[in-house]
Protein backbone atom coordinates (compact mmCIF):
# COMPACT_ATOMS: atom_id res chain seq x y z
CA UNK A 1 0.00 0.00 0.00
CA UNK A 2 1.95 2.61 -0.73
CA UNK A 3 0.33 5.19 -3.50
CA UNK A 4 -1.81 7.74 -3.13
CA UNK A 5 -4.89 5.66 -5.16
CA UNK A 6 -4.75 3.26 -2.20
CA UNK A 7 -4.70 5.69 0.60
CA UNK A 8 -7.44 7.16 2.21
CA UNK A 9 -5.68 8.99 5.35
CA UNK A 10 -7.98 10.47 8.64
CA UNK A 11 -7.13 12.82 11.24
CA UNK A 12 -7.84 12.04 14.79
CA UNK A 13 -7.96 15.37 16.43
CA UNK A 14 -9.01 18.53 14.34
CA UNK A 15 -6.65 21.20 16.36
CA UNK A 16 -4.10 23.78 15.45
CA UNK A 17 -1.76 20.65 13.72
CA UNK A 18 -4.49 18.25 12.60
CA UNK A 19 -6.39 21.16 10.88
CA UNK A 20 -3.05 22.62 9.34
CA UNK A 21 -1.94 19.18 7.89
CA UNK A 22 -5.10 17.60 6.65
CA UNK A 23 -5.79 21.14 4.86
CA UNK A 24 -2.34 20.91 2.99
CA UNK A 25 -2.77 16.92 1.99
CA UNK A 26 -6.00 17.65 0.51
CA UNK A 27 -4.59 20.93 -1.02
CA UNK A 28 -1.87 19.11 -3.00
CA UNK A 29 -4.40 15.93 -3.99
CA UNK A 30 -4.01 13.41 -1.59
CA UNK A 31 -7.56 11.42 -0.26
CA UNK A 32 -8.46 12.84 3.34
CA UNK A 33 -11.64 11.36 3.88
CA UNK A 34 -12.77 10.87 7.98
CA UNK A 35 -12.55 13.07 10.55
CA UNK A 36 -13.15 12.99 14.15
CA UNK A 37 -12.51 15.13 17.19
CA UNK A 38 -12.94 16.05 20.89
CA UNK A 39 -16.01 18.72 19.57
CA UNK A 40 -17.69 17.59 16.87
CA UNK A 41 -17.88 21.04 15.61
CA UNK A 42 -14.44 21.20 14.61
CA UNK A 43 -14.45 17.91 13.09
CA UNK A 44 -17.60 19.55 11.10
CA UNK A 45 -15.23 22.44 10.53
CA UNK A 46 -12.27 20.70 9.02
CA UNK A 47 -14.54 18.26 6.53
CA UNK A 48 -16.56 21.41 5.28
CA UNK A 49 -13.37 22.55 3.81
CA UNK A 50 -11.87 18.97 2.13
CA UNK A 51 -14.04 17.69 -0.68
CA UNK A 52 -14.82 14.27 -0.17
CA UNK A 53 -14.12 14.32 3.99
CA UNK A 54 -16.53 13.49 6.22
CA UNK A 55 -16.83 14.16 9.78
CA UNK A 56 -17.26 11.12 12.02
CA UNK A 57 -17.81 10.57 16.10
CA UNK A 58 -15.22 8.33 16.97
CA UNK A 59 -11.14 7.58 16.61
CA UNK A 60 -12.57 4.04 15.49
CA UNK A 61 -15.13 5.25 13.32
CA UNK A 62 -12.22 7.17 11.36
CA UNK A 63 -9.80 4.12 11.53
CA UNK A 64 -12.73 1.76 10.37
CA UNK A 65 -12.95 3.94 7.40
CA UNK A 66 -9.29 4.84 6.65
CA UNK A 67 -6.01 3.23 5.46
CA UNK A 68 -4.04 5.34 7.28
CA UNK A 69 -4.99 7.29 10.60
CA UNK A 70 -3.29 10.56 11.77
CA UNK A 71 -3.46 10.99 15.43
CA UNK A 72 -3.49 14.63 15.94
CA UNK A 73 -4.44 15.29 19.31
CA UNK A 74 -2.76 16.62 21.87
CA UNK A 75 0.29 15.11 22.80
CA UNK A 76 -0.43 13.93 26.22
CA UNK A 77 -3.44 11.70 24.84
CA UNK A 78 -2.07 10.13 21.76
CA UNK A 79 -1.28 7.01 23.06
CA UNK A 80 -4.36 6.71 25.31
CA UNK A 81 -6.13 7.52 21.88
CA UNK A 82 -3.98 5.01 20.00
CA UNK A 83 -4.70 2.25 23.00
CA UNK A 84 -8.78 2.67 22.67
CA UNK A 85 -8.66 1.73 18.66
CA UNK A 86 -8.81 -1.57 17.32
CA UNK A 87 -6.43 -1.24 15.00
CA UNK A 88 -6.25 -3.45 11.56
CA UNK A 89 -3.16 -5.87 10.53
CA UNK A 90 -0.94 -3.75 7.70
CA UNK A 91 -3.18 -0.22 8.73
CA UNK A 92 -0.85 2.69 8.96
CA UNK A 93 -1.26 4.69 12.25
CA UNK A 94 0.86 8.13 12.55
CA UNK A 95 1.20 11.09 14.98
CA UNK A 96 2.39 14.50 15.15
CA UNK A 97 4.27 14.97 18.35
CA UNK A 98 7.48 16.11 17.57
CA UNK A 99 9.24 15.47 21.11
CA UNK A 100 8.34 11.30 20.71
CA UNK A 101 8.74 8.49 18.11
CA UNK A 102 6.56 5.47 17.54
CA UNK A 103 6.45 4.39 21.04
CA UNK A 104 3.66 6.25 21.54
CA UNK A 105 1.88 3.77 19.50
CA UNK A 106 3.00 0.80 20.95
CA UNK A 107 -0.78 -0.21 20.98
CA UNK A 108 -1.62 -0.08 16.95
CA UNK A 109 1.92 -1.75 16.53
CA UNK A 110 1.27 -4.73 18.80
CA UNK A 111 -1.98 -4.98 16.65
CA UNK A 112 0.06 -5.30 13.63
CA UNK A 113 -0.19 -1.94 12.11
CA UNK A 114 2.32 -0.01 10.57
CA UNK A 115 3.07 3.09 12.83
CA UNK A 116 4.71 6.16 12.18
CA UNK A 117 5.78 9.47 13.74
CA UNK A 118 5.85 12.62 10.97
CA UNK A 119 6.22 15.96 13.09
CA UNK A 120 5.92 19.26 10.90
CA UNK A 121 8.71 21.46 11.67
CA UNK A 122 6.16 24.77 11.17
CA UNK A 123 3.74 26.57 13.20
CA UNK A 124 -0.32 26.04 11.18
CA UNK A 125 -1.46 29.13 13.73
CA UNK A 126 -3.98 31.71 11.88
CA UNK A 127 -4.59 29.25 8.92
CA UNK A 128 -8.05 28.01 7.23
CA UNK A 129 -7.79 27.41 3.98
CA UNK A 130 -5.88 24.32 2.27
CA UNK A 131 -4.13 26.73 -0.23
CA UNK A 132 -2.77 28.53 2.33
CA UNK A 133 -1.64 25.30 4.57
CA UNK A 134 0.42 23.76 1.59
CA UNK A 135 1.77 26.75 1.21
CA UNK A 136 3.45 27.34 4.38
CA UNK A 137 4.73 23.72 4.21
CA UNK A 138 6.75 24.55 1.35
CA UNK A 139 10.68 23.85 2.40
CA UNK A 140 9.66 22.43 5.56
CA UNK A 141 11.46 19.88 7.48
CA UNK A 142 10.03 16.86 8.48
CA UNK A 143 11.34 14.17 11.10
CA UNK A 144 9.79 11.38 10.32
CA UNK A 145 10.27 7.81 11.89
CA UNK A 146 8.26 4.70 11.06
CA UNK A 147 7.94 1.19 10.35
CA UNK A 148 6.49 -1.04 7.17
CA UNK A 149 5.10 0.56 4.50
CA UNK A 150 5.13 4.18 6.17
CA UNK A 151 8.23 3.95 6.26
CA UNK A 152 8.37 4.64 2.43
CA UNK A 153 5.10 6.29 2.86
CA UNK A 154 5.41 9.23 4.62
CA UNK A 155 8.33 10.69 3.17
CA UNK A 156 6.57 10.70 -0.09
CA UNK A 157 3.97 12.85 1.89
CA UNK A 158 6.57 15.40 3.18
CA UNK A 159 7.87 15.49 -0.62
CA UNK A 160 4.71 15.62 -2.00
CA UNK A 161 4.38 19.15 0.43
CA UNK A 162 7.31 20.22 -1.00
CA UNK A 163 9.06 19.53 2.62
CA UNK A 164 11.99 17.35 3.31
CA UNK A 165 11.80 14.41 5.31
CA UNK A 166 14.82 13.87 7.70
CA UNK A 167 15.45 10.97 10.10
CA UNK A 168 16.08 11.73 14.41
CA UNK A 169 17.26 9.98 16.81
CA UNK A 170 14.59 8.60 19.21
CA UNK A 171 16.81 10.24 22.00
CA UNK A 172 17.15 13.34 20.44
CA UNK A 173 13.46 13.81 19.39
CA UNK A 174 13.11 16.33 22.88
CA UNK A 175 16.07 17.98 21.42
CA UNK A 176 14.21 18.71 18.21
CA UNK A 177 11.39 19.49 19.56
CA UNK A 178 12.97 22.09 21.81
CA UNK A 179 14.54 23.93 18.89
CA UNK A 180 11.24 23.57 17.58
CA UNK A 181 9.74 25.61 20.46
CA UNK A 182 12.60 28.27 20.60
CA UNK A 183 12.46 29.32 16.86
CA UNK A 184 8.52 29.71 17.25
CA UNK A 185 6.65 30.07 20.70
CA UNK A 186 9.68 31.45 22.01
CA UNK A 187 10.21 34.08 18.48
CA UNK A 188 6.62 34.62 19.65
CA UNK A 189 7.23 35.49 23.23
CA UNK A 190 10.30 37.30 22.55
CA UNK A 191 8.29 39.79 19.73
CA UNK A 192 5.68 40.18 22.37
CA UNK A 193 7.95 41.10 24.61
CA UNK A 194 9.01 44.15 22.20
CA UNK A 195 5.84 45.13 21.21
CA UNK A 196 5.24 45.72 25.18
CA UNK A 197 7.59 48.33 25.01
CA UNK A 198 5.99 49.96 22.01
CA UNK A 199 2.49 50.06 25.00
CA UNK A 200 5.30 51.56 27.58
CA UNK A 201 6.44 54.56 25.43
CA UNK A 202 2.20 55.45 24.61
CA UNK A 203 1.51 53.54 21.85
CA UNK A 204 -1.13 50.73 20.70
CA UNK A 205 -0.20 47.29 20.77
CA UNK A 206 -0.85 47.17 16.92
CA UNK A 207 1.47 50.32 16.52
CA UNK A 208 4.20 47.74 18.28
CA UNK A 209 3.29 45.08 15.84
CA UNK A 210 3.52 47.15 12.75
CA UNK A 211 7.03 48.60 13.95
CA UNK A 212 8.62 45.15 15.38
CA UNK A 213 7.30 42.58 12.43
CA UNK A 214 9.27 44.02 9.44
CA UNK A 215 12.02 44.26 11.57
CA UNK A 216 11.89 40.33 12.43
CA UNK A 217 11.05 39.62 9.23
CA UNK A 218 13.84 41.33 7.49
CA UNK A 219 16.40 39.59 10.37
CA UNK A 220 15.29 36.34 10.08
CA UNK A 221 15.80 36.75 6.18
CA UNK A 222 19.13 37.66 6.85
CA UNK A 223 19.49 34.43 8.76
CA UNK A 224 18.10 32.48 5.91
CA UNK A 225 20.43 34.09 3.37
CA UNK A 226 23.73 34.83 5.25
CA UNK A 227 23.11 32.72 8.99
CA UNK A 228 23.22 34.18 12.14
CA UNK A 229 26.19 35.38 12.61
CA UNK A 230 26.40 37.38 9.48
CA UNK A 231 22.83 38.39 10.20
CA UNK A 232 23.14 39.88 14.14
CA UNK A 233 23.30 43.13 15.05
CA UNK A 234 22.73 45.14 18.05
CA UNK A 235 25.16 46.51 21.00
CA UNK A 236 25.89 43.47 22.24
CA UNK A 237 27.57 42.30 19.13
CA UNK A 238 29.42 46.03 18.84
CA UNK A 239 30.43 45.37 22.26
CA UNK A 240 28.60 48.54 23.09
CA UNK A 241 28.31 48.24 27.16
CA UNK A 242 27.35 51.73 27.76
CA UNK A 243 23.99 51.54 25.78
CA UNK A 244 23.23 48.16 26.86
CA UNK A 245 23.47 49.88 30.47
CA UNK A 246 21.06 52.29 29.31
CA UNK A 247 18.78 49.70 28.10
CA UNK A 248 18.65 48.11 31.99
CA UNK A 249 18.12 51.00 33.15
CA UNK A 250 15.21 52.04 31.15
CA UNK A 251 14.30 48.87 31.61
CA UNK A 252 13.87 49.19 35.38
CA UNK A 253 12.00 51.89 35.04
CA UNK A 254 9.17 50.82 32.96
CA UNK A 255 9.41 47.03 32.62
CA UNK A 256 11.50 45.43 34.60
CA UNK A 257 10.16 41.99 34.43
CA UNK A 258 11.96 42.00 30.89
CA UNK A 259 15.23 42.37 32.91
CA UNK A 260 15.91 39.07 33.34
CA UNK A 261 15.18 37.83 29.50
CA UNK A 262 17.35 40.71 28.34
CA UNK A 263 20.31 40.01 30.49
CA UNK A 264 20.13 36.28 29.29
CA UNK A 265 19.93 36.80 25.45
CA UNK A 266 22.82 39.40 25.71
CA UNK A 267 24.85 36.61 27.39
CA UNK A 268 23.11 34.00 24.79
CA UNK A 269 24.96 36.81 22.17
CA UNK A 270 28.35 36.94 23.56
CA UNK A 271 29.27 34.02 21.42
CA UNK A 272 28.28 35.58 18.36
CA UNK A 273 29.53 38.97 19.47
CA UNK A 274 32.95 36.85 19.76
CA UNK A 275 32.61 35.86 16.48
CA UNK A 276 32.00 39.29 14.70
CA UNK A 277 35.80 40.03 16.21
CA UNK A 278 34.70 41.62 20.07
CA UNK A 279 37.88 41.40 22.03
CA UNK A 280 38.00 39.32 25.77
CA UNK A 281 38.15 43.13 27.02
CA UNK A 282 34.98 44.13 25.85
CA UNK A 283 33.33 40.99 26.30
CA UNK A 284 33.95 40.90 29.75
CA UNK A 285 32.69 44.12 30.46
CA UNK A 286 29.54 43.37 28.63
CA UNK A 287 29.30 40.31 31.36
CA UNK A 288 30.02 42.68 33.69
CA UNK A 289 27.09 45.32 32.75
CA UNK A 290 24.37 42.93 32.51
CA UNK A 291 25.29 41.06 35.97
CA UNK A 292 25.30 44.17 38.04
CA UNK A 293 21.68 45.56 38.17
Amino acid sequence: MSTDSDVSIGFVGAGTLGRGLALALAAVGCSVTAVSSRTRASADWLAERIDGCVALDTPQDVADRCNLVFITTPDGVIAEVAAGVNWRAGQGVAHCCGAASTELLTAAADAGAAVGAMHPFQTFAALSEPAAAARRLSGVTFAVSATGWLADYLPSLAQRLDGRAITIADEMRPLYHASAVLGCGYVTALLDAAISLWTQMGFTVEDGVQAAVPLARATIEAIAAAGPAAAVTGPAVRGDAATIAAHLEALSQHAARLIPLYRELTLASLPLARSKGVGEADLAALSDTITAL
